[in-house]
């Protein structure tokens, strides 16, 4: 069994006077099991200049803060989604109606006999009332759900000894059908003593009439060893229990077979599109990032790496004399959809590690925070995720160790500064990277540093479902190819966050967004919890429609949680239980943004700054002209200032007029609010 050892990276930030952000390492990094240091990093641009696009300074989204439409849909005591991360919880109808489903108990005992889906429907207009009960008559967990024919949904989840289906033909209506149990093993399997679990469904086809879903088998041979494999089901009759088949998932048929004790449970998730299926596995320690594609429903596939890790195949426990010659920056939690022109996208999280020589086989050495952060993006028109040649560590004395291409890198946001040694910064390259911890500044506009110390990590808790500092993204695709990502990062500005007294950062959930023609990310545009009751609240376990029916809208859901770590994590008790929110939020984008036409644009006002004010102006864009009443309130709720406006499309000068403080503006135009914070000096 691997064993991990965890070691804080204790950061201290730093700022140069010059536009790249800075940060400096203390002694580099300090082993908590040796006295090791571990090398500084790598390159500055594992991308060339050429492919950089600057971000714009016009924000995407036009509905922001409460405008979000930030649904609660339902409450659980049950807090642990998933081992890893969660996908395939999500789905939305031509029609435009969305179902949203979680793993539900509301028993505040670690016993749950009442566990099992929880599932909400969004009709259109409003959410149902939260569910009471599960939907299955018996306890079950991680439940994955999927459009089934034209307006009905199918339901797997693990319980009861085997992988359980429900359907009904008409979403969000009448009982579910249960269709039965699916077959457990496929042909050859040595065990029968357990039953597969962690699943993930799709559907595709002319008429979403075919699931394929995805499992996997876990053995327990010993104390220290356990069998696991990924089994794969499909049915092209789903209704009929008889007509669904189970196999060895595609790792199996690789000429090196990497599915036998490689990947675990929940380091899987799908996606379909028409006829294209996409089956991404990651979170494995010691392998690479595989892609399976299909083009005929799940039938056949074809597999590509999308990040090859160097030490693939390698068991740390095979041998104790072996170790990395680098320290690696991996990929681990994943997320993948496919767009209607059949493209696959893919986002992962990354984190730094290293096998340990010094202990017994199976530690390593874990890195997080802020200068080993980011979201990564990949697609299948592009080669797979590698390094490059880094010519200007030349002649410095970082050109050994970094100036040729090492896939130890290729997976690498933050690089040692050439000429500044000891310090790194962020490569900027948005093409690459979707997101990372976000450099905030307190009310008096000084950066807020980051304190190590304030990062949480628990046992094993946080590092099996994050391992990066930032982790779970949720990609969401609109019909033109549009791409928005939501992520969980902590965060450093989160009032009740900073201070005395405070224990730990909250974690937030950020989105970034990608418009089809331009290719790069706009990075940290959305903050889905910067509503004011929301500031106690830790957002985790994000996830997504993958595709959405309107060209700019995008659905995301996450777990609030009111108190950090989880109930159901390591050396929780009882007293610990609380009731955890399943969010969803709804993004429209600006049309200029998703080149919508402005007859189509809902929410006209799709930015207000700057931010923070330094005089009595505060800059509105709209979409188009439109009446407006402006109001603001300051931090207790109190109206200071509400007045008519008529704006023009483009920008329109408003004079507020404030005291210095902290305000909240709510623009209301066309039948819609944005509110945005913001600090007058």
């Amino acid at each position: 069994m691997k064993k991990v050892l965890l070691l804080s990276l204790s950061l201290v930030l730093g700022f140069s006077a010059i536009a790249q952000q800075r940060i400096m390492k203390n002694d580099l990094r300090q082993g908590v099991a040796s006295s090791k240091k571990a090398v500084v990093g790598k390159d500055l641009s594992a991308t060339s200049a050429a492919t950089y696009a600057p971000q714009t300074a016009t924000s995407v989204v036009v509905n922001r803060f409460e405008d979000m439409e930030d649904g609660e849909t339902m409450w659980t005591y049950y807090d642990l989604q998933s081992n890893q991360y969660v996908a395939n919880r999500m789905y939305q109808l031509p029609t435009g109606e969305v179902a949203v489903t979680a793993t539900m108990s509301h028993e505040n005992n670690q016993t749950a006999s009442d566990r099992g889906t929880g599932y909400n429907f969004y009709d259109g207009s409003d959410w149902d009332d939260q569910p009471e009960v599960r939907v299955e008559p018996f306890k079950t967990g991680w439940p994955s759900i999927a459009q089934f024919g034209s307006n009905g949904e199918i339901l797997l989840a693990h319980g009861n000894g085997h992988m359980q289906c429900f359907i009904r033909t008409t979403a969000g209506e009448g009982d579910w059908t249960h269709v039965g149990a699916l077959p457990d093993y496929p042909d050859g399997y040595a065990y029968t003593t357990e039953y597969p679990t962690w699943p993930r469904i799709v559907t595709c086809g002319d008429n979403h009439n075919i699931a394929v879903a995805v499992a996997v088998l876990q053995h327990t041979i010993s104390e220290d060893e356990t069998d696991l494999q990924t089994v794969m089901w499909r049915s092209e009759n789903p209704a009929d229990i008889n007509s669904w088949t189970v196999t060895y998932g595609p790792l199996h048929d690789l000429a090196t077979p990497w599915d036998h004790n490689q990947f675990s449970a929940d380091d899987y998730c799908m996606a379909a599109n028409g006829h294209n299926v996409a089956l991404l596995y990651s979170g494995c320690l010691t392998n690479s990032v595989w892609m399976f594609k299909s083009t005929d429903d799940g039938a056949t596939w074809e597999p590509t790496r999308v990040w090859e890790n160097p030490y693939e195949g390698r068991e740390f426990d095979e041998d104790p004399s072996w170790g990395m010659e680098d320290t690696l920056f991996m990929p681990m939690n994943g997320s993948i959809v496919i767009d209607n022109s059949g493209v696959v996208h893919v986002a992962l999280n990354t984190f730094e590690m290293a096998h340990t020589l010094e202990n017994e086989p199976g530690y390593y050495t874990y890195w997080n925070g802020r200068s080993v952060d980011g979201i990564l993006y990949w697609n299948d028109t592009q080669d797979p995720i590698h390094d490059t040649e880094h010519p200007e560590y030349i002649g410095t004395p970082y050109e050994a160790h970094f100036a040729q291409p090492n896939q130890h890198h290729a997976a690498r946001l933050w690089w040692p500064i050439a000429d500044d040694p000891g310090y790194v910064h962020m490569l900027s390259d948005s093409t690459k990277w979707i997101g990372y911890i976000p450099m905030y500044n307190d009310n008096s506009g000084a950066p807020i540093q980051w304190d190590n110390d304030m990062y949480y990590m628990s046992g094993s808790e946080y590092v099996s479902k994050f391992y990066g500092a930032s982790g779970h993204p949720a990609l969401s695709c609109d019909p033109n190819g549009n791409l928005a990502c939501a992520f969980s990062t902590p965060c450093t500005a989160r009032p009740g966050t900073q201070g005395a007294g405070s224990t730990y950062y909250c974690r937030t959930i950020l989105v970034s967004y990608k418009n089809v023609e331009e290719g790069y990310w706009h990075q940290l545009e959305d903050d889905l919890m910067e509503d004011f009751m929301l500031i106690y609240t830790e957002g985790v376990f994000t996830s997504a429609v993958a595709n959405t029916v309107n060209v700019g809208e995008f659905w995301f859901s996450y777990q609030g949680d009111d108190k950090i770590g989880f109930y159901w994590g390591s050396g929780a008790t009882q007293t610990e239980g609380t009731e955890n929110i399943i969010h969803v939020c709804k993004v429209i984008a600006n049309p200029d943004f998703v080149n919508v036409p402005e007859t189509e644009a809902q929410n006209v006002v799709y930015d207000i700054y700057p931010n923070p004010v330094t005089g009595n102006i505060m800059n509105v864009k709209s979409a188009q002209d439109a009446d407006a009443t402006i109001t603001i309130v300051n931090l207790v709720g109190q109206t200071v200032k509400q007045f008519n406006q008529n704006l023009h499309m483009g920008e329109n000068a408003i004079n507020i007029d404030l005291k210095s403080g902290v305000y909240f503006c709510t623009i209301t135009a066309n039948g819609f609010n944005n509110t945005v914070k913001f600090v007058v000096k």
